[in-house]
């Protein structure tokens, strides 16, 4: 009977997980094969020398269980971790944040292009034409867009020195590249909107783009302040060019009034007895005039009313 001493074997036992293990139940079958038969047990050496295209496969199988052994053991790295709740509300923050500047930024762009063209602007406009961000209330928005401008620097619509410029949008503040959500975007200067509110709600204009005068007027039209306007316009006239307006100049835009209409105005002014500055003077042709005494004399808005509606007439 053969023995076999178990110190004489050669050393093949390794760490490898399963590959590791059946490699050497596979050398120590073959070790004892060759005792039996009598046969040279090969060294350590040889049997690499002659082996190796055997044992190569079983070496790699074993690297391979090892090292996904080791890919499951090591820590997930913290780069590919799922985002913390601290970190999806941010995220959600900046989105609706970035969402309402780019709404915003439209709804600048229509409004200043409306003052160019001669129009005040409503916030109704933005409900009618869906310029709220998807997804979020127009009524809401709405009042987000006007707490926006009462938060930032906006012009009161008084007079004042020098010209406000139109101030850049969006795109020039990106510089026309293209925008994402990896980053906040930029606020949106409003330095040179007017928002006015009056009993129907709020107005808006651009103040680099419409004559505060002008925009009153629209702003007292759209009221159905008919006196009111009658009244700011005959003031704003003796006080700025300084000059007495002609009753037929109510029949231009935006009033769109008769001369009848123009006359029962100021027939209610005296009236009311609350605008006692509120004059008229009647040309040599019979043309009225309306003026305001806070601003013009009697004998210089007769004067001018003269030349304006009798003597400049005669002598384009």
């Amino acid at each position: 009977m053969l023995t076999l001493e178990v110190t004489a074997l050669p050393s093949r036992q390794t760490t490898y997980p399963l590959a590791g293990y059946l490699y050497y139940i596979s050398f120590y079958d073959e070790y004892a094969a060759r005792i039996r038969e009598g046969l040279p047990v090969p060294t350590t050496a040889e049997e690499q020398s002659v082996g190796a295209q055997e044992v190569a496969p079983v070496a790699d199988a074993a690297s391979d269980v090892q090292d996904v052994q080791m890919a499951v053991d090591e820590p997930a790295d913290s780069s590919d971790e799922a985002p913390s709740e601290e970190q999806d509300t941010e995220l959600e923050a900046r989105l609706e944040r970035n969402a309402f500047i780019r709404a915003l930024d439209a709804v600048l762009a229509d409004l200043r292009q409306r003052s160019d063209e001669g129009k005040i602007t409503t916030p109704a406009r933005w409900r009618k034409r869906a310029m709220q961000p998807e997804g979020t209330d127009a009524r809401a928005f709405e009042e987000k867009v006007l707490t926006y401008i009462e938060e930032h620097d906006h012009s009161s619509g008084e007079a004042h020195a020098g010209r406000i410029a139109v101030p850049q949008d969006l795109a020039a503040l990106l510089g026309n590249g293209e925008s994402s959500d990896d980053e906040a975007l930029p606020e949106l200067a409003v330095n040179d909107i007017v928002l006015l509110w009056g009993k129907k709600g709020a107005y808006l204009y651009s103040e680099a783009l419409m004559a505060n005068n002008y925009a009153h007027m629209l702003f007292l039209t759209a009221e159905d302040d008919d006196l009111g306007t009658f009244v700011d316009q005959v003031r704003n006239e003796s006080k700025i060019y300084p000059r007495p307006m002609a009753a037929s100049s109510f029949r231009n835009p935006p009033f769109l009034w008769s001369v009848a209409k123009a006359k029962q105005l100021f027939a209610r002014t005296q009236e009311a007895g609350s605008f006692p500055d509120i004059k008229v003077t009647v040309t040599s042709i019979g043309q009225w005039y309306f003026y305001s005494d806070l601003y013009l004399r009697d004998a210089q808005a007769k004067a001018l009313a003269e030349f304006y509606g009798v003597e400049r007439q005669r002598n384009p």
